[in-house]
């Protein structure tokens, strides 16, 4: 059964030169047309404010910033990073036309500074890009700011917080489609909150890898589930570093999980180890998809919610 659905800062335009901007024109210069510095108050990351010297229309982007802000109709000069070509973390977003200026954990800076974007977004903190060590960092930071992806807080929270930035970007967040989109994750909501709660099913959230099965306990994606009456099972979330749970193999089948979700689950999934085979949700087909990145928005999340409901619905005790 199958169930598919991601600083450093420019200087701001002187005091000085907007006094006399000012002093010229009787009115308050229109900020569409107005080539005045502007700050981002970060919406996740307290205390990060990022500044530019205007308005920024040109952006590199990672392939989870586009994935989240293709919907709101911001579009990237150039791409770099992870699961570019994942469908199940990309959806809709077509990148064919989009060049490309790094794979993975890659980025050609030279190309990067040919751009001269006015911004940089992807996943990441305040000082730079998630899988760029320090020194790649200080680079792209010299040539634009760094905008991390909002990544704190519930899924709602992440949610609100993308939206935020797209709004930032000149995005109209406030449109007919993201309206029904939020009507959409609700009714979403309503619907898995009837099928899990009482279902009696235990729901793993997982990457399974052959040296360990990796869980998602704590995860914003498990949280939501778990609110909406799901009950999750795993272990606990370690309590710093790496936020994955890590059960060996021989102890996979104490977690009495009904039903497994699995990182990037798709047609093309073909992991095996006995032991895998050997848990009762893998042993029944009740499988399905999950992804720790991917697009931010209530469309993805309304679309994944339904998904995750048909397979509660259809899926039976086991374990």
């Amino acid at each position: 059964m199958l169930r598919r659905t991601s600083f450093a800062v420019l200087a701001a335009a002187s005091a000085a030169l907007l006094a006399s901007c000012a002093s010229t024109s009787g009115d308050a210069a229109d900020p569409a047309d107005a080539d005045e510095a502007v700050t981002l108050e970060h919406p996740s990351l307290d205390g990060v404010a990022i500044d530019f010297d205007a308005q920024p229309e040109s952006i590199v982007m990672d392939c989870y910033a586009y994935s989240s802000l293709h919907e709101y109709g911001i579009e990237p000069v150039a791409l770099f990073g992870y699961e570019c070509e994942n469908p199940f973390v990309m959806g809709d977003a077509d990148i064919s036309d989009i060049p490309r200026i790094g794979v993975d954990g890659e980025i050609d800076v030279e190309k990067l500074a040919e751009l001269r974007p006015d911004a940089v977004v992807g996943q990441g903190a305040a000082d730079g890009w998630s899988w760029f060590d320090e020194d790649v960092n200080a680079q792209i930071t010299r040539v634009a700011p760094f905008v991390p992806l909002p990544a704190s807080g519930t899924i709602d929270d992440r949610i609100a917080d993308t939206r935020e930035v797209a709004a930032f970007f000149g995005a109209d967040v406030a449109s007919d489609a993201i309206v029904q989109s939020d009507a959409d994750l609700a009714e979403a909501k309503e619907a898995f909150r009837e099928a899990a709660t009482d279902s009696g099913l235990n729901i793993m959230l997982t990457s399974p890898t052959k040296e360990m099965l990796y869980t998602g306990v704590g995860f914003a994606q498990a949280d939501l589930l778990e609110e909406l009456g799901a009950s999750i099972v795993g272990p606990d979330a370690p309590a710093t570093g790496n936020p994955w749970g890590q059960v060996a193999w021989e102890d996979a089948s104490t977690y009495p999980a009904d039903i497994l979700l699995i990182e990037g689950y798709n047609d093309d999934f073909a992991f095996t180890a006995d032991l895998w085979e050997a848990l009762p949700a893998v042993e029944a087909d009740q499988l399905g998809a999950w992804s720790s990145k991917g697009a931010m928005t209530a469309t993805t999340y309304a679309a994944w919610l339904n998904d995750v409901t048909e397979l509660v619905s259809t899926s039976t005790k086991v374990a």
